[in-house]
């Protein structure tokens, strides 16, 4: 329970500073500011607080999912409900992330050459397991794009294997 707990508070803060950036956009502030100011409040700490596209890897969804399991078992609703909301929230970032680009490139992608330069779901890594940046991909192929990948760490044979595993459909 310990390590699924962990787990939980670190995909929610994920969940919340990605919420904060949505919130940032509509207002005109910078999150890298907001974030920098969180961080410095002893109480939170400057770790897990960057926007990004969201969480991924094995651990995080995979322990997210045991905990509304857990919960739902043990008739905690509420409780199985919040954390399906941090979960909800990653996927809504992602979904919006893809918006937010089809939206730049004049409401289109189709026929349109994009590259994602990164793939594994965090830095330093050649683990690109849930990794967010392979619904985007995906995203943009089903919009009509042409998209190149590379990662410095994921191999092209890696990165061809999670381009044509099935994936969300937002």
């Amino acid at each position: 329970l310990s390590k699924l707990s962990c787990n939980a508070l670190l995909a929610q803060r994920i969940s919340s500073i990605n919420s904060i950036s949505a919130l940032c956009e509509e207002t005109g502030a910078d999150i890298r500011e907001v974030s920098r100011a969180i961080g410095a409040d002893s109480r939170i700490g400057p770790k897990f607080i960057n926007a990004s596209l969201g969480f991924g890897g094995s651990c995080f969804p995979k322990d997210l999912l045991n905990l509304v399991y857990i919960c739902e078992t043990l008739g905690l609703k509420d409780v199985a409900t919040y954390f399906q909301k941090v979960i909800d929230m990653n996927e809504w970032q992602k979904s919006r992330f893809l918006r937010r680009i089809v939206t730049s490139m004049f409401g289109t992608v189709t026929g349109k050459k994009i590259a994602i330069l990164g793939w594994a779901y965090k830095k330093n890594t050649g683990d690109s397991r849930e990794t967010p940046s392979m619904d985007i991909a995906q995203g943009l192929q089903r919009e009509g794009a042409k998209v190149s990948v590379y990662d410095v760490k994921v191999s092209s044979d890696q990165i061809q294997m999670d381009m044509i595993a099935p994936r969300h459909a937002w």
